[in-house]
């Protein structure tokens, strides 16, 4: 029972955040658009029928959509020309996990890793650059906080892209159902430097995306460990 209950809740969700985007030349009438924000070439547009919303640039191409709250956020970040702002969760996506952080600025990172890679015998929380961090990734994503609340969704920094890896609810996300406190972008990073140097890393209980949800909402957490139990 629990399990049919579980899937008919993914199911029935609607996709949330940043969804996947093929960047294309919208043409025709658009009657169920209307424009929200205009700046810097860029539209940021939401279908009248429901929360669905979507960015255009000044040639018309499609460069995101998803939910109002998530293209409201997205938006704010191309206009500015700079993705990455300070105090965000940051992450990229490997091959079998995703790997987080705490942008500080200036392109540095704080996170919970080995010096040389994200797993070894010397996992810290450390400092590092943003290339570091990526290590090679082609995008990166930040996360999201719906101002309805519930849980955080990916931002990806690319706007062409054909999925979002690990997205997927799990079973314990309403923890994240109520409306949560987020630190501020400078207690964030305060929180994040408070931490240096630790050296207590456990895969399933405070692991680097604990570390990280932690220093921005004050609970630490880990959906992919959230899904690992609920495979």
């Amino acid at each position: 029972m629990l399990l049919a209950l579980l899937i008919a809740g993914k199911l029935l969700m609607k996709p949330g955040g940043d969804r996947p985007n093929k960047e294309e030349k919208i043409t025709g009438k658009q009657h169920f658009w209307r424009d929200k924000k205009v700046k810097n070439g860029y539209r940021l547009q939401q279908n009248l029928l429901d929360d669905h919303a979507r960015i255009l640039d000044k040639d018309n191409i499609r460069k995101a959509t998803g939910s109002m709250s998530a293209m409201e956020d997205k938006f704010d970040r191309l206009v500015s020309g700079s993705f990455l702002k300070p105090g965000d969760v940051i992450g990229v996506s490997r091959k079998w996990y995703d790997h987080y952080g705490v942008y500080i600025g200036e392109g540095k990172v704080i996170h919970y890793a080995d010096k040389t890679k994200d797993f070894g015998k010397n996992v810290s929380i450390y400092e590092t650059d943003l290339e570091g961090f990526i290590e090679g990734c082609k995008d990166y994503f930040v996360l999201h906080f719906p101002k309805a609340g519930g849980p955080p969704r990916k931002l990806r920094s690319s706007t062409d892209f054909t999925e979002n890896p690990r997205e997927e609810t799990g079973i314990f996300d309403f923890i994240f159902k109520a409306k949560y406190q987020l630190f501020s972008p400078e207690e964030t990073i305060k929180r994040a430097k408070s931490r240096l140097g630790e050296r207590s890393y456990n895969l399933t209980r405070n692991n680097c995306e604990h570390f990280a949800l932690w220093c921005k909402t004050g609970v630490s957490f880990s959906r992919q460990v959230d899904m690992a139990l609920s495979i």
